[in-house]
């Protein structure tokens, strides 16, 4: 398997060495002793923040370069994080072990076939586990330059109902990567097409990006 990021990976975590590391999310209080999935877990930065909360992480990601990245550092300070390199989209890496919970912090963006993640999420979580997951806000197109603070969702060009795979010409992962733009209708009817059932939204957009938080049940 070849991702999009891995020609780019010792670029990507570079560039996101400056974010956060905690998630901007509607996680549960009390994360000790949850078996979580960080999908899309990328270099690992989210799986270190679940794992020094308690968790039992599992971090699953495409990119075998991101991933290199996320042992190497699992192995110079162990956190008992197992790294999986599979396709968010089949459940052909699972052990048939549910999760408590499934993170997504910042990659449904980055999966091409929306409705098959989800789906993947609804599979491996038990009955009554969580799925948290944050994506750019597909409402705004944000500016033409990227930056921290201005990432575009979808093109400025391109009216907000144009869905699909898209590239800009700026440093910043659009750039570098690409994007899939998706409006918030599809979003949301993917959650419910899986059977998950919706229970918090929020919103962030001062100083960084617009986010769209989502925190959704397996009834």
């Amino acid at each position: 398997m070849v991702a999009r990021y891995d020609r780019v990976a010792e670029w990507y975590v570079d560039y996101t060495s400056r974010w956060s590391s905690e998630p901007v999310a509607l996680l549960p209080d009390d994360l000790t002793g949850q078996r979580v999935l960080d999908l899309g877990c990328g270099d690992g930065r989210i799986s270190r923040w679940l794992a020094g909360q308690g968790a039992q992480v599992t971090g699953l990601d495409l990119s075998a370069g991101l991933l290199a990245e996320a042992r190497q550092r699992e192995m110079a300070q162990p956190q008992g994080i197992r790294y999986l390199h599979g396709d968010a989209t089949n459940t052909q890496w699972w052990d048939r072990a549910p999760f408590d919970g499934v993170l997504c912090h910042m990659a449904l963006m980055d999966i091409d076939d929306l409705a098959a993640a989800v789906e993947t999420v609804a599979a491996v979580l038990k009955p009554g586990g969580w799925f948290c997951c944050s994506i750019l806000h597909p409402c705004f197109p944000g500016g033409t330059a990227e930056s921290w603070s201005g990432l575009p969702s979808w093109p400025p060009e391109h009216g907000y109902a144009r869905e699909g795979w898209w590239s800009g010409d700026g440093d910043g992962v659009r750039g570098h990567v690409g994007a899939n733009h998706r409006m918030l209708a599809t979003y949301l009817n993917a959650i419910l097409d899986a059977g998950l059932m919706p229970e918090r939204f929020a919103e962030r957009g001062t100083t960084l990006p617009a986010i769209l938080l989502v925190r959704c049940r397996r009834p």
